[in-house]
């Protein structure tokens, strides 16, 4: 927060005619989006971290402020990212709420597809009854906190009548904020032959394919144009019709994981979103805020569950080294 202050106070020394045609909503958009390697001196910027040995196939870490890339590899490569692709399913969602299409109240009912695809054995998922109907926010919640397919499924269909007509939505939406090494087949992220000859776009061995910064500049975008999202990302869990589920994400400091025998919490985590099919591997895109500064990391494609977190500590701890020194 310092920080922010500080760059505040020097854009608005250096631009002050340009800041008075800016209104205050638009004052973060400004401050973000805005900032030059000029207007900042090096004196409040974070220094490049060394060249850590990660295993993943992808990985970046930027500062949100400013948009610095602190650590990359293969941050343009493109590649299969499971439920992290999720991230642009939210930002839909969230912009149809904000445009009044639908509200956190609607009921929505359960289609045979996305009641099937929430009882496969294996998937990310809190059981639909056909019977019953849920509202947005239930839906939304079970999405982001716990990767219900399900659910994400059925809210697809509530905003845009179909599944299909959504996909086109997340990929007009990547055009529009220039995701170049993005592609989007369904709402999900699941690989299309999983979606038992439902998918709504593709082949069957298709699947949401998304490069590391273009996950980053995503995660960026949704949290600055939609930041109570991290109350919700940040829940360590949340009840579904009487059931407790459990946020996939194990970085948040309330999480408790009894199985790994390494620490894998991190004060200040309070998002993202958790990824995994065979075909992506394990990733993970988190949101963390260390000594007043917001930074996102991508993960992309470990081998082990934990290695996701484990290798995102590592780019914590090494920017947190900074501040120490």
């Amino acid at each position: 927060m310092k920080r922010l202050i500080i760059v505040l106070i020097i854009l608005l020394t250096t631009s002050c005619q340009a800041l008075t045609n800016i209104n205050e909503s638009k004052l973060h958009e400004y401050i973000t989006y805005n900032v030059t390697e000029r207007q900042i001196p090096k004196l409040y910027r974070n220094d490049p971290l060394p060249d850590l040995p990660l295993q993943a196939e992808a990985a970046i870490l930027i500062d949100q402020a400013t948009g610095d890339i602190l650590f990359e590899k293969e941050t343009t490569k493109t590649l299969p990212v499971a439920s992290m692709s999720k991230i642009m399913t939210e930002l839909i969602i969230l912009e149809a709420l904000q445009e009044g299409t639908i509200s956190w109240d609607d009921t929505v009912a359960i289609s045979d597809y996305a009641y099937t695809i929430s009882r496969q054995p294996g998937f990310a998922s809190v059981q639909l009854e056909k019977d019953q109907t849920y509202t947005v926010k239930e839906l939304f919640y079970a999405m982001a906190i716990h990767s219900a397919n399900g659910a994400t499924i059925a809210l697809a269909e509530a905003v845009s009548r179909n599944e299909k007509d959504f996909v086109k939505r997340m990929n007009q939406k990547a055009k529009q904020l220039q995701l170049h090494d993005s592609h989007f087949v369904n709402s999900t992220g699941l690989t299309n032959k999983d979606l038992q000859n439902q998918h709504p776009m593709g082949d069957v061995n298709d699947t949401n394919e998304m490069s590391a910064k273009d996950l980053a500049t995503l995660t960026t975008y949704i949290i600055d144009k939609f930041p109570d999202i991290l109350q919700i990302t940040e829940m360590p869990e949340f009840v579904f019709k009487d059931e407790t589920y459990e946020n996939s994400n194990w970085m948040l400091p309330e999480v408790n994981v009894d199985f790994i025998d390494e620490d894998i919490t991190f004060p200040g985590v309070d998002g993202f979103k958790t990824g995994f099919t065979h075909e992506a591997g394990y990733g993970f895109t988190g949101a963390v805020e260390i000594n007043g500064i917001r930074f996102i990391s991508v993960v992309i494609g470990t081998e082990k569950l934990e290695d996701r977190f484990l290798e995102t500590k590592l780019l914590y701890e090494t920017i947190m080294k900074q501040f120490r020194d």
